[in-house]
């Protein structure tokens, strides 16, 4: 078990996934700071009902892209690993910023093609019926579903649900069940927008053939 410093959100970061912040609270301006110049990492627990979660993400800072006149900062970060929350410290010793005794998970990065594909099939599926322009992933060795995570119609509670899966497998397996239930969904939201479009339009309707 370790320490790691902890910058809690109402939002679920994953590992790979790239990710901007705009920091100006002073106690996260100094957890930036001092992770910048140390080159450590810091945590992202999700936060639900006002209480960390005990599972987060383990986040690098890659750039202070930029530092505003009052202090605030933006900066690019990157998921780099999970980890499992045994304890939270609303401040770390001598520090401003909150703090976790954490300990890593060893995640299973291996894929399964087969599923993958099933997957990018559905998922181009979504896209076309909201007609989203949002480049549809390449089955690959090198894909992983957490990159496209926030884009494949999941609530919090579920990205809770998949950063909860140690194996790249499973995950899949996951997203392709949840796929299958949204798409006839959003397939019908869709349709009922046309014909609440259409509403007051002239149509061309052939009349049924009513024998009486």
């Amino acid at each position: 078990m370790s320490k790691l410093p902890l910058f809690p959100l109402g939002l679920v970061a994953f590992p790979d996934e790239k990710l901007n912040l705009h920091i100006f609270e002073p106690r996260y301006k100094q957890l930036v700071m001092e992770c910048h110049a140390e080159n450590k990492t810091f945590g992202i627990p999700p936060v639900l009902e006002s209480k960390p979660i005990p599972i987060g993400t383990e986040m690098r800072i890659l750039d202070i892209s930029h530092i505003y006149p009052d202090g605030k900062m933006d900066i690019k970060s990157v998921g780099v690993g999970k980890f499992y929350l045994n304890a939270f410290h609303a401040k770390a010793d001598d520090k401003l910023y909150p703090e976790g005794e954490v300990d890593m998970i060893q995640d299973v990065g291996a894929t399964d093609i087969v599923i993958q594909s099933r997957v990018i099939g559905l998922i181009e599926q979504l896209y076309t019926i909201m007609k989203m322009d949002i480049p549809v992933p390449t089955v690959s060795n090198d894909f992983k579903i957490y990159t496209i995570a926030h884009k494949i119609g999941l609530n919090m509670e579920q990205e809770i649900q998949l950063l909860k899966i140690h194996s790249e497998t499973a995950r899949l397996e996951y997203v392709e069940n949840h796929l299958v239930d949204f798409i006839p969904v959003v397939l019908e939201m869709e349709n009922l927008r046309k014909r609440i479009q259409m509403n007051g339009h002239f149509k061309n309707v052939i009349p049924p053939d009513i024998k009486l």
